[in-house]
């Protein structure tokens, strides 16, 4: 009589003193799943936790300089515009060689391994770098990318813009409108040049590779490549304006290789 005055139902004792049968089941197939889960997603790797590039214990790390030696930083080459003016403005840099003051490093120049062994080639998730039309240049004015990344061409500016690849794969993609986007996956390794063919000074360069061991040099001229498994390699410095240089270099599990290089004013 106390349980029935308690509840307020009568022949209550059973529903209260049991689970119903549909809770019951509701929890074993709870049960089942998370095991079916975690049976799951133990034998499927693509599903465990990976280490970023680089952070490895058996990856060794490739960094250095690349520098001018000159006494003297040379200026920007400038370009006089009559395109769109009233948009782009009436001069415009080409930034083909861009040169730091205080380190004499050189910005945008490209640094890759060359021969680097399919078997040593990591799995790397594609990519995605937005390319924008900006200010009427490229940014960024360089950039390396593996193969199956997409990049997203985009026009920050309210005049009309081309991007006209050259290389690995040809591509002409116009954007008339500011704000406009259009993506693109970039499958085919090689250097692509870029250019606008309404603005004759714009000029970019995108490389792909198959593998991630690959660099664009900051503004100081700096570069750091990290996660390469140990082993000797071709290591290759490009710029547009000073040319290529080949070396090289080994590189040990865990450690960091050191490889500075130096252009003169003069090298193509």
């Amino acid at each position: 009589m106390r349980y029935q005055e308690a509840t307020g139902r009568k022949n209550a004792p059973l529903g209260g003193l049991m689970r119903s049968p549909w809770s019951v089941i509701a929890s074993f197939a709870l049960l089942l799943l998370m095991t079916t889960e975690r049976q799951f997603l133990a034998a499927s790797p693509r599903w465990r936790f990976q280490q970023p590039q680089g952070e490895t214990s058996t990856g060794g790390t490739l960094e250095g300089i690349v520098r001018l030696n000159a006494p003297k930083a040379p200026g920007v080459t400038r370009v006089e515009n009559t395109t769109d003016p009233e948009v782009c403005g009436r001069s415009h840099t080409l930034e083909d060689l861009v040169v730091s003051a205080r380190t004499r490093g050189i910005a945008s120049a490209i640094v890759a391994l060359e021969d680097v062994p399919a078997d040593k080639v990591p799995p790397t998730a594609a990519g995605r770098l937005v390319f924008d039309n900006r200010k009427c240049r490229f940014v960024p004015h360089a950039a390396v990318l593996t193969t199956g990344s997409v990049v997203d061409f985009l026009n920050s500016d309210p005049t009309l813009h081309t991007v006209h690849l050259y290389g690995p794969m040809e591509l002409n993609i116009a954007l008339p409108l500011k704000g406009m986007k259009i993506s693109r996956t970039l499958d085919r390794p090689g250097l692509a040049v870029v250019k606008c063919d309404v603005h004759g000074w714009m000029q970019a360069f995108l490389r792909i590779d198959r593998h991630p061991f690959h660099a664009v040099t900051d503004a100081s001229g700096g570069f750091r490549i990290p996660g390469i498994p140990p082993g000797d390699y071709t290591v290759s410095v490009w710029h547009e304006k000073l040319g290529e240089q080949r070396r090289r270099v080994g590189v040990r599990g865990g450690q960091v290789a050191r490889a500075d290089y130096e252009y003169s004013s003069k090298a193509k």
